[in-house]
């Protein structure tokens, strides 16, 4: 069986009331489009602390995948990020698009301070990079819901081998963004076909949902 992917992409946020990660994943879901040797599945995130892990959990519950790619925006990025790990922290005043607060500055009480990826990070950089795209490692996605939803994902035993990719905004949405619509397109397959063959090789081994 080739490998499953569940591709995610947050919604629009008051810092990004258009969201190119939302934009770029519902293109490619209306494209049908899914990495060579592997399926693609698409899901809309909510910016929200009490939905957004749940969100992807519930869909891997109904729809097991060998791994997770979630993409989010980082509003004044000026490449792509693919994120090593998520931190247990979180900005406790800070509203989401319900307008909701968590309430606390860590996202488990007894969680370990960081969780790292078992993806392949440095494979995605440079997939992403052979587009033609300025791309890099991170190892601070932040403290609103692109951390806490990825510390979340990683941190659950249900869940699959995960990965996060920060986008910046774009033309179309931004005067004088160096980017657009299209390059966040490639850049989302790029870093889903480098997850897809990392997890069609022989010695792979799948944790599934």
């Amino acid at each position: 069986m080739p490998p499953r992917l569940l591709i995610c992409g947050f919604s629009a946020f008051p810092e990004a009331i258009r969201n190119p990660a939302q934009a770029a994943v519902e293109a490619l879901a209306a494209h049908g489009w899914s990495p060579e040797g592997a399926n693609a599945d698409y899901l809309t995130v909510p910016v929200a602390w009490r939905g957004s892990a749940e969100a992807i959990l519930d869909r891997l519950a109904a729809a097991p995948a060998d791994a997770v790619l979630v993409v989010g925006v980082a509003v004044s990025a000026a490449s792509f990020h693919v994120e090593r790990l998520g931190r247990n922290r979180a900005a406790a005043e800070k509203r989401d698009d319900l307008g909701e607060l968590w309430g606390a500055e860590l996202i488990a009480a007894d969680g370990a301070d960081e969780i790292r990826t078992v993806a392949p990070t440095r494979s995605m950089v440079a997939a992403i990079e052979r587009e033609g795209l300025a791309a890099e490692l991170s190892d601070d996605a932040g403290d609103y819901l692109c951390n806490f939803t990825y510390y979340r994902l990683l941190a659950a035993e249900a869940a699959p081998t995960v990965a996060f990719l920060h986008v910046p905004q774009v033309r179309e949405y931004v005067e004088g963004a160096a980017f657009g619509l299209a390059d966040v397109a490639r850049a989302v397959q790029a870093a889903a076909g480098a997850m897809a063959e990392a997890l069609s090789r022989p010695d792979a081994s799948r944790r599934t949902a």
